[in-house]
Formats: C-alpha cells, structure tokens, sequence
C-alpha cells in the first residue's frame, strides 16, 4: 500500500534503517542545517529532530537523499527504480476529493494567523532568514488547471512570505495569466509534509497545464485524496503535516528577500522587489511534522530526486524524435543541470548523436548547461563509467561542441547577469573508426559467478 502521509513514510524509514530520531534539543537557526550538512557528506540516514528550540513541531530531513529512500518511497527497488518510475509517471490518476482531512484537524485563521508557530529553518548562516525549503505551492487557474511545485519563501513577518516565481517558472505563468484575466488576488496553498510520491511528482516538469497530483497518483498507484481548502478555492493533499492557505495580491506588494544558500552550492545574493503573499489560514494535524530540505553545497537532497525525474522527463521527450534514446538521468554529482543520454548503438545513424546533443537543448527549460551522450554498454547511472567513455571515446576537436552565450540559470556564478553561459555538449559515443574492444570475462562467466558468490565465502 502506498504511504498517505511523511509519518507512515518515516515509520517505515525507521524499519528499513533510514532514519536517525534526535531527541537532543536542536537550534532550528543553524544548527539543524549543519547537522544534514554533515549527513550529506557521510551518505547518513534520514532524520527527524523530535526537539526543536521554540517548537512543539518535530522536524524532518534528508527524506529523499539517497536513491534506496526514494525507492523506498515508492515501494520499489534500486534495481528497477529508473524504469519503474518511467513507467508509473505515464499512467496518469487523478485525484479523489474528500470532505474532511487530517491536515484540518487544528485551524487557525485571521489574527491566530503566525508563521513563528512553525519550526522554519534558517539553513546556512548568510541566508538572508528563515526560509520554506520544502513547501509545496499549489496553484489553480480556470484555463491552465494546476501547478504543483516547490518555490522558495521567505518568511517576511508573521503572516507573510516572499515567493519566488521567476518568467521560466509555471508559476509566473499562473500569475500573468490572473494578471490577464484582471484577477485582483492569486491564491496559492503550501503543503508542507506530504506523502513521498506527492513530493517526488512536484519535481517534475510537465508542460503547462498538466497537473502532477495526476503523476503523483500514477507513482503511488492510487489517487491521492484532496480537500478543499478552508478560506481559498484550492485544494490540498488531505493527509500533508501542514497547509499554508494564502492569498497574492495583483500587482503584488514586494520588498526585499534574500540572500539565499541555493541548490548549485552558493548563496545567492539579495532580489529586489520580490513578491510576497499573506498566509489568511494555516491548518495542521495534530500530530504534524515540518519537513527542511537543506541546500547548499553539494552533495544535497534535491539532486538525488531531481536526477530521476528531469532525467524522465528529458528521456520522454528526447525519445519521441530520437527512438534510439534509451535512457537519460541528470546524475546528483552534475547539480541538476548536467544530462547524460543512453543511445542503442545498433540504430544510431550517422549525425545522429549531434543532432540529439542539439535537441536536448530544448529540454529541463534549456537549462541544461552540460550533455553527454553515451553507448548502451555505459552504466549512464554511474558517474566512473560515464568519465571512462569521455576520456577514452572523445576526440574534442571531432566530439564537443561549445555553445556559446547560450541561456542557462542565474544561479550559476559563472553566468553573466542576463544568466548567459557556454554550454558543453559530448559526443562519447565509439566511432567507426574506434579501435578499443573491452577487457573485461565473458557474461557467461560473470553470471556463473554471482551465482556462486555465498559459495566463495563473501556475504
């Protein structure tokens, strides 16, 4: 049965080994942040803090910072997580409405309105406050149906947060088009602590206007139930820890926020005149948990996530015009915006491969500021054997191809103000001319000796 809420995921967690309880009081200003720092660097468990300075909410992290937790999230091996996420991602479930919910079990509104009864995380020392790491922003729009996505918020006051919706996001969409229709308010829910497979569909990027509580449902194999918010028309998963129901004004009020420590490793500096939203409701269970995501210098959680489902999405798209595509993953190690692409080298076709490496391009919002383009004997899941095909296939002359001032991300320190960079695309694809042959037994013996590995004496 699928999880319906992070306490059933965390109770599994637990049995498999995955996860770490602190009943030591903990600092949710910094201290929290250094602690899955630390477990990032040695590969540690989840964690949930029971203790938190300021706060009856315990708090959770590093849910998804391994592909074994993710795998177990979705109820499915290491083994065959790549393809079986393929495969539930296209079998679309929509969501079922319900009429009462756990995550409305305790209601505040109004005046009881404040932030500063959850326990938010300042998560490196030069963020610029305390910031919504892992809230789930859900939008709702006559035309376009919904979003379901994770955005930064800055706590502004106690019933306030900055929300950074940028022009390549679906969000800033959502907003143009209120704008358009001349909406006076855009109302926008945050789930925050929702079940696995909710918060794995949130990091897919769809086209405008499919709704990834749809890709959630086909992850979890069953709809995920939804109730209607209490105070805006919108829903949310009935069974999230907590739900922030908010209201933007149109155009909206802004200020200041920033700066921010963000996913590429580096603190971002501070954005003027950004948009923020009041929190009119803020509903919870009783017995709710506040999940951080920590960013910042990798290795981190959202890169393991991210590598499944931007490498899904990329292959879903390549595929479609190049049918030798076999697979693709954004590997963590390459920070969400490196691709690596799996050909089948029986049906390639001369200028093929430079073709895709183009192609690719238009994929994860052209953000992608390196691509790689591997035979099928190359694990594209392992970084070593991905390096092995670069420093052995690859001819540079012949083989990359610099894209110059090319549109990337801001976030990059490298990039201009404009957010121009040079893009790396590779050809590490065996040649007609290629005069290698592997060393490596025969798979008949290999088989033959996995069979008989207890045999030898190895567990």
């Amino acid at each position: 049965m699928p999880f319906d809420s992070l306490a059933s995921f965390l109770a599994r967690l637990d049995d498999e080994g995955e996860l770490q309880r602190i009943a030591l009081e903990v600092d949710p200003a910094g201290e929290i942040g250094a602690v899955c720092r630390r477990l990032n660097l040695l590969k540690g468990p989840a964690v949930l803090f029971e203790n938190v300075k300021g706060s009856r909410i315990p708090v959770a992290g590093q849910l998804l910072a391994s592909n074994r937790r993710i795998a177990i999230a979705l109820e499915t091996t290491e083994q065959d997580l790549y393809a079986e996420t393929m495969r539930r991602a296209g079998n679309l479930i929509r969501p079922e409405i319900v009429s009462r919910a756990p995550c409305q079990q305790i209601v505040s509104t109004g005046d009881a309105v404040n932030l500063d009864d959850l326990p938010i995380v300042t998560n490196n020392p030069d963020d610029g406050g305390r910031y919504l790491t892992a809230g789930h922003v859900i939008l709702k729009d006559p035309e376009l149906g919904y979003n379901l996505a994770i955005y930064r918020m800055m706590v502004r006051s106690r019933n306030e947060l900055y929300l950074r919706f940028i022009p390549n996001h679906h969000g800033w969409a959502f907003l143009k088009k209120a704008e358009a229709r001349g909406s006076q308010v855009l109302q926008i829910a945050v789930a925050i602590g929702v079940d696995p497979a909710v918060y794995v569909a949130s990091q897919f990027e769809p086209m405008l206007g499919a709704n990834e509580m749809d890709i959630a449902g086909g992850l979890r194999r069953k709809p995920v139930e939804m109730v209607r918010c209490k105070t805006i028309d919108c829903e949310v998963p009935a069974h999230a820890s907590i739900v922030l129901e908010c209201e933007m004004r149109i155009p909206p009020p802004t200020g200041t926020e920033g700066p921010f420590g963000e996913f590429l490793g580096y603190t971002t500096t501070t954005v003027e005149n950004e948009s923020y939203m009041t929190v009119k409701a803020i509903t919870r269970r009783e017995d709710a948990i506040y999940h951080n995501i920590w960013l910042g210098r990798p290795p981190h959680e959202h890169l393991w996530i991210n590598g499944l489902s931007y490498g899904i999405q990329a292959e879903h798209e390549l595929k479609v015009r190049f049918p030798p595509v076999k697979a693709a993953y954004a590997p963590p190690s390459g920070l969400s915006i490196k691709l690596v692409v799996q050909v089948d080298s029986k049906t390639t076709y001369p200028g093929m491969v430079k073709n895709l490496l183009a192609a690719s391009m238009w994929t994860r919002g052209s953000l992608w500021k390196e691509v790689v383009v591997v035979d099928d004997d190359i694990n594209l899941f392992d970084p070593e054997e991905v390096e092995w095909a670069v420093l052995t296939r690859v001819q540079a002359e012949r083989d990359i191809m610099i894209l110059p001032r090319a549109r990337g991300t801001k976030l990059d320190p490298s990039s201009d103000a404009d957010g121009l960079t040079d893009k790396i695309l590779i050809d590490a694809t065996r040649k007609k001319d290629f005069k290698g042959t592997v060393a490596e037994p025969r798979r008949e013996t290999m088989d033959r000796v996995a069979a008989r590995w207890k045999d030898y004496g190895f567990r």
